[in-house]
């Protein structure tokens, strides 16, 4: 069993360092949303060079299923520890580089050809991340308490969110426009390097989970984890996929769509979107982890589904108070859908990995959940923008979008038993319990 000292050093590393690697992925979410259209894109329409700078946002997704399988191999292969470090450093040296980048303007097609390629190594590196992370915070931690920290790990997500939303808030706070659009959106790319130094100095102080050293010890680990998922962990993979998705997609929508979304078709300023959206980030945090303390004593299914429910009634209303440019209406409706984000991803993290057994448990969290970020995260913003404009600014279209999902993630649930909490018991990430319940 844990130490409470280990489980409170894994648990700091884990948040600090899914954190970083966040604070990088998102960043570029943010500059997609705000100015990569007419850096990268400029000979295109506004609308298209949106939709073009939200396909690169896109194009890193594509990449983290193939992080999520060449890291997953590794992590089960030669331990978490090792695996997480190489992940960091990879997503940070990209990051940084994309600040480095010449505009259109400068080189022309070559801009956008580097711009994409760096944003496949930041998904290949994001791939291999909430995995790792989520794994190795959960099997350091005591039964009892395993929802609620592997909670914090999807709440990092958010506090990545927050620093990339905050950094670029307070650079355009204090440059001109002009400066900003020139020199000044590169700053918070350029900060990466000493944030994932920070991150990389923390896990490398981490000891490896005493599951995966038990399973290497007796000689267990697998030749190769992925063909082991697939051969017997296939349907916890598709249930990983199909829950996933709509946490994937909502949470996407508001740290990259809706600032677009507010400070265009809505029409408020920029800098109010960041506000707002900073704003409900950290209430997701808040919530994210209030959903896994309740998962810890309810049970993950019965507040996964709760989530799930709320996200399908006041999806539609929270949009609607966006629409309506009334500024406390629309921080409401902002606020709400933030809340929600962190509803249903914070029992989601632990639920998926006490659904497989340590020896492939981080190759099978991460294809699903990879595969999920595909449908639901990379797409979201292309796909809202898309109906957006074929529906003329219509912001139902996109809580539709949301809502369907969210039924899909319901028949999921529907056809699993849960995996931890007092209803279950607390043999959730026994290893003996998830090779018999996965195949």
């Amino acid at each position: 069993m844990a130490s409470t000292q280990r489980q409170r050093k894994t648990v700091v590393a884990g948040v600090i360092g899914t954190t970083v690697e966040f604070y990088d992925f998102a960043i570029y979410g943010t500059a997609a949303a705000l100015i990569f259209g007419p850096q990268f894109f400029s000979e295109s329409s506004a609308v298209a060079g949106t939709l073009a700078a939200f396909a690169t946002f896109a194009a890193g997704f594509v990449a983290r299923p193939l992080g999520g399988f060449v890291f997953g191999h590794f992590g089960d292969r030669v331990g978490r520890k090792r695996t997480l470090q190489i992940t960091l450093l990879l997503m940070g040296l990209s990051t940084t580089l994309i600040g480095l980048l010449p505009t259109y303007a400068q080189v022309g097609l070559l801009a956008p050809l580097l711009l994409v390629l760096l944003r496949l190594a930041q998904g290949f590196a994001a791939g291999g991340e909430i995995g790792g992370a989520v794994v190795m915070v959960v099997e350091n931690t005591r039964p009892e308490r395993r929802a609620t920290s592997g909670s914090m790990v999807i709440a990092s997500l958010s506090l990545g969110g927050i620093l990339a939303t905050g950094v670029f808030f307070l650079v355009s706070s204090v440059l001109t426009t002009d400066q900003f659009n020139d020199w000044g959106w590169r700053i918070p790319f350029l900060i990466s390097i000493v944030l994932v130094g920070v991150g990389a100095y923390v896990r490398s102080r981490l000891d490896e989970t005493t599951q995966f050293a038990q399973v290497a010890e007796r000689g267990e680990t697998e030749r190769f984890p992925l063909l082991t998922v697939l051969r017997h962990n296939m349907r916890s993979v598709l249930f990983v996929l199909g829950v996933a998705t709509v946490f994937s997609a909502a949470s996407f929508l508001l740290a990259v769509f809706v600032l677009n979304y507010l400070s265009t078709t809505v029409g408020l300023t920029q800098g109010f979107a960041l506000g707002v959206v900073t704003l409900a980030l950290a209430v997701s945090v808040v919530s994210a982890v209030a959903a896994g303390r309740a998962a810890d004593s309810f049970g993950r299914r019965r507040v996964i589904v709760v989530g799930l429910v709320t996200v399908i009634v006041a999806t539609y209303p929270l949009f609607a108070l966006m629409d309506t440019a009334d500024r406390p209406l629309v921080v409401v409706g902002v606020l709400g859908l933030g809340t929600l984000v962190g509803a249903i991803g914070g029992p989601m993290a632990t639920y998926f990995s006490e659904l497989f057994p340590p020896s492939v448990r981080y190759s099978g969290f991460s294809v699903g959940y990879q595969l999920a970020s595909i449908l639901g995260g990379g797409l979201a913003p292309f796909i809202a923008t898309a109906l957006l404009a074929a529906t003329g600014g219509a912001g139902w279209s996109i809580s539709l979008y949301i809502v369907a999902l969210a039924v899909v993630a319901l028949a999921c649930i529907a056809s699993r038993p849960d995996t931890g909490g007092p209803r279950a018991g607390l043999e959730g990430v026994s290893e003996k319990g998830q090779e018999e319940g996965a195949r």
